[in-house]
């Protein structure tokens, strides 16, 4: 009995080589809406499929970033509402080159916005931002336009910064209201939308008379826990309410944005089901290259093998 029991345990220790082939069915109209259909045979416990779709091509499947050159374009969709007050009071920025503010940390943040702003903001580029009529939400898109910068070549660590800065006491110290999103094309994957909200902002006061990390209170701060309201809020104060200018910065934490999610195979079989046809539709028409990976294994080993085609939809 000792003697079974040691063939049988060891017949489940060895991977059996995967084995199978793929075929395309005869009867197959390759119109796009249409189904294909393809044909297996062969010995083989697991197979995912990758259509060759965005999203669904082999050759991204180990790719979490993207090199610079294959960022296409990033645009900003920026809706603001500027309510009562002196215009001129909102500046907005980007770089590549800001390494954050620490947030922990209100001496070292004042002293780096500072250095910054006495530095002439080198290394930043001022958006081309025009603020609407008051109280009414003005929209813009920047990085399309003829003159707009180059918001693409600032993928590798972008950053934005909002700096407000109301221009005299006398009237009153204009509030703001603003969303946004960031639009990303990036060669081989679907364009994406970020909410600002997603970019994770640190704020500090540079006024003396404010403790650094001033927000969330109201008239004089910047309101970050409102988002029936805005994503971010630059809450003013009536004339002269106080003696002083506001002077805010909302900046965003330096962030890669050519990382991408990897693509994603579809699971056409395991051990649980059989497997002999399998049918996909191409919702669109275009060459796609085609992978079929099969796979055997246990928790000692795997063997795994890769059959690959190209289909032209029609």
């Amino acid at each position: 009995m000792a003697g079974l029991l040691a063939v049988f345990g060891c017949k489940h220790d060895i991977v059996r080589p995967s084995e199978f082939q793929v075929t395309l069915d005869e009867g197959n109209s390759y119109l796009a809406g249409e189904p294909v259909r393809f044909n297996f045979s062969g010995e083989v416990e697991n197979i995912i499929f990758y259509s060759g779709e965005t999203g669904h091509q082999y050759k991204y499947k180990d790719r979490y970033t993207v090199p610079q050159e294959d960022v296409q374009s990033i645009s900003l969709n920026l809706q603001t509402m500027a309510r009562y007050g002196l215009a001129g009071a909102m500046e907005i920025w980007v770089t590549n080159k800001f390494e954050g503010l620490k947030g922990d940390d209100g001496a070292a943040d004042r002293a780096t916005v500072k250095a910054m702003v006495e530095g002439g903001m080198q290394g930043w580029t001022k958006l081309p931002w025009e603020e609407g009529a008051s109280t009414k939400w003005a929209n813009q898109t920047i990085g399309t336009n003829e003159g707009d910068p180059d918001l693409g070549a600032l993928a590798d660590n972008f950053c934005i910064a909002f700096h407000w800065c109301p221009p005299a006491t006398t009237s009153t110290q204009r509030t703001y209201w603003v969303n946004g999103s960031l639009h990303l094309e990036i060669a081989g994957t679907n364009p994406t939308n970020t909410d600002i909200t997603k970019l994770n902002f640190k704020t500090v006061m540079m006024n003396e008379e404010l403790d650094p990390y001033h927000v969330n209170k109201g008239n004089g701060s910047i309101v970050l826990n409102n988002p029936n309201t805005a994503s971010l809020i630059f809450q003013g104060v009536g004339a002269n309410a106080l003696s002083y200018c506001l002077d805010g910065w909302a900046i965003s934490t330096p962030s890669p944005l050519n990382r991408v999610a990897n693509d994603q195979a579809i699971v056409i079989k395991d051990m649980q089901n059989y497997l002999h046809h399998y049918e996909y539709v191409f919702a669109e028409p275009g060459e796609y290259d085609l992978y079929f990976v099969g796979s055997n294994n246990n928790y000692m080993d795997k063997s795994s093998k890769t059959v690959s085609m190209k289909v032209t939809i029609k």
